[in-house]
């Protein structure tokens, strides 16, 4: 699954919108031809918009539902001072909140 965020500087046209799903298009299939190589089945799903941890919630609930057998894996950054604002912003929580199995993997840096 990749989310390209779209904002004013990033979006100058039609021509810029199709080369950026021409980017993202090309290195989802890269991944879904490396998958097929190996013998495992893949599927890639893409969405643009201007919050991409709102699009990457609704693009896993979309993916939950077609494979409702599936498992994210994400990461959770650690830092040496969090506050509330930080942890609210994460997909992480909102997965979580929709009961769609994940496996956190814990990241410092």
């Amino acid at each position: 699954m990749n989310v390209r965020t779209v904002d004013a500087q990033s979006y100058g046209g039609d021509e810029n919108m199709e080369r950026l799903r021409a980017q993202a298009d090309q290195a989802l299939a890269y991944f879904v031809n490396y998958c097929n190589h190996y013998g495992l089945a893949a599927k890639s799903f893409l969405s643009f918009g201007t919050d991409p941890i709102e699009e990457l919630t609704k693009l896993a609930e979309v993916i939950h539902a077609d494979f409702p057998d599936s498992i994210f894996f994400t990461s959770k950054l650690i830092l040496q001072h969090d506050n509330w604002y930080i942890r609210q912003l994460t997909m992480l929580r909102q997965l979580h909140l929709r009961d769609v199995p994940m496996v956190v993997l814990p990241m410092r840096l």
